[in-house]
């Protein structure tokens, strides 16, 4: 069986539409469920249009929950991004 993982960080950057889709585009890529949870809500890391609406923004703490087979991988990848991010990458 495989355990989730959850993290909690501080967001160092406003969600606006570069960096969301970024972000999505990124959280897609793997097998496993991405969700994130920032005060009551809770919303699927992959869809942009769950995490545009969530208006995620600098200073927010949220939690990163991942469950699957790549779980790690995906963890390591999307606190990257948020932890270190690059404005390059948007």
């Amino acid at each position: 069986m495989i355990n989730m993982l959850i993290k909690e960080v501080v967001l160092k950057y406003d969600f606006h539409a570069r960096p969301c889709a970024y972000f999505v585009n990124q959280a897609s890529k793997f097998q496993s469920s991405i969700t994130i949870i920032a005060e009551d809500k809770s919303v699927n890391a992959k869809s942009i249009i769950s995490v545009l609406t969530s208006e995620l923004v600098k200073d927010d703490r949220i939690k990163i929950i991942i469950d699957g087979i790549d779980e790690n991988k995906a963890m390591q990848k999307l606190m990257h991004l948020i932890q270190d991010p690059l404005e390059k990458d948007w």
